[in-house]
């Protein structure tokens, strides 16, 4: 498995194209402040907080998600609800 290292970040190139689309898709800003609602270390910038959660969720076994669009649902449930207002 080829693993890529963003912004002190190592997580798998699926990984990655999957935070991308999830990126692109939710709007994500640059900056911080979602990392602690998705459970990961709040000193890491908004795009590597989602390359964390992805790879974390790729890794679970057995898998938590069977689709791209349950693992996107999953993700805007973790997202506050000011987010969107």
């Amino acid at each position: 498995m080829h693993y890529q290292r963003f912004h002190q970040v190592w997580a798998s190139e699926k990984a990655n194209r999957i935070a991308d689309w999830l990126i692109f898709v939710a709007e994500v800003q640059h900056g911080h402040g979602l990392a602690g609602y998705l459970g990961v270390s709040p000193t890491v910038d908004n795009h590597s907080a989602v390359r964390i959660w992805v790879q974390k969720k790729m890794r679970a076994w057995p898998p938590e998600f069977q689709t791209l669009g349950d693992l996107r649902k999953a993700f805007v449930a973790q997202l506050p609800s000011e987010y969107f207002g």
